[in-house]
């Protein structure tokens, strides 16, 4: 049975269950207990009947809509699995398998220039070997520290984030001005964790292909009932309505549909030469996020 179908199942179950329920009641009541009971033993059946009949009508009910939401959100959890992978092997193609056909090309001036003994042509082309391998290293590292980091949080989700800030600042020499919780607390469950943590990783990940930012500032602080991320950087920006039209920005579809499944939201603000500025908005209290109340920082 489709979702559709067996939500409106549910809604006419849920309508009509309780009114034919105390009909029937009534009517049982009625015809065969009044006429054999006094009205002490009817009230009492009655009482203990309705409140049985609650009781399983509620378990049915409540477990069949825990049953509806936990397949919906695997099936969430499954499409953005997907997700994930299909921005790995765009990261791979547009990295990685570029370095190398540049490396394969540069590979066969190499061969050319030793035949000619051309030592200048050689030095420059070890050069731009060496400079290719540096980046492909990079980039492999990078993608594989930040998958074991979405999937390790054993030490805490505060100084995962930490050593994640850590790693981006080694390899790219970008500042990261980070400033967490104060107190360093978890108002969130593991997935929301998870879902937290990529959507950082792909926010650093993108400053490092594509910001060429200087400094970088990571800030999360908490606002009533939500939790605020703010990832803002001084790069060069873009123009926000292009979102989505370019397959640089593909990982900010991923970053939205991330927070999405947490409860929370998650706005951008960027601008020609103005930075970018990425804003999550997570709710602590179990519910999602009012975008009337809650609102996004702006700026670059």
């Amino acid at each position: 049975m489709e979702d559709r179908a067996r939500y409106l199942w549910l809604k006419l179950l849920t309508i009509l269950g309780p009114t034919l329920f105390v009909a029937g009641a009534e009517f049982v009541r009625s015809v065969y207990l009044r006429p054999h009971f006094s009205p002490t033993t009817v009230s009492l059946i009655a009482v203990g009947t309705t409140l049985v009949g609650a009781i399983v009508f509620s378990w049915y009910v409540f477990r069949a809509m825990e049953r509806l939401e936990t397949e919906r959100r695997t099936y969430k959890e499954a499409m953005l699995s997907l997700q994930e992978r299909e921005r790995i092997a765009r990261e791979m193609h547009d990295g990685v398998a570029q370095n190398l056909a540049v490396l394969k090309l540069e590979a066969y001036k190499l061969k050319d220039c030793v035949g000619r003994h051309d030592q200048d042509a050689i030095h420059q082309e070890i050069d731009t070997f060496e400079a290719l391998l540096n980046q492909t290293y990079l980039e492999v590292r990078q993608t594989l520290f930040d998958l074991r980091a979405s999937r390790k949080l054993d030490e805490g989700f505060w100084p995962t984030v930490e050593r994640q800030v850590q790693e981006f600042e080694r390899q790219t020499g970008v500042r990261v001005a980070f400033q967490p919780l104060t107190p360093r607390q978890e108002l969130w469950n593991e997935l929301a964790s998870v879902q937290i943590l990529r959507i950082i990783q792909e926010a650093l990940a993108n400053v490092r292909k594509h910001a060429r930012a200087r400094r970088v500032d990571l800030s999360c602080e908490r606002e009533g009932r939500v939790v605020r991320f703010v990832i803002r950087d001084d790069g060069e920006g873009f123009i926000a309505s292009e979102i989505g039209s370019q397959s640089d920005h593909y990982g900010l579809s991923v970053m939205r549909e991330r927070a999405e499944t947490i409860g929370g939201r998650l706005t951008v603000s960027s601008g020609p030469d103005q930075g970018t500025t990425i804003t999550l908005v997570i709710p602590v209290d179990g519910r999602g996020v009012d975008s009337g109340k809650s609102k996004a920082h702006g700026g670059g």
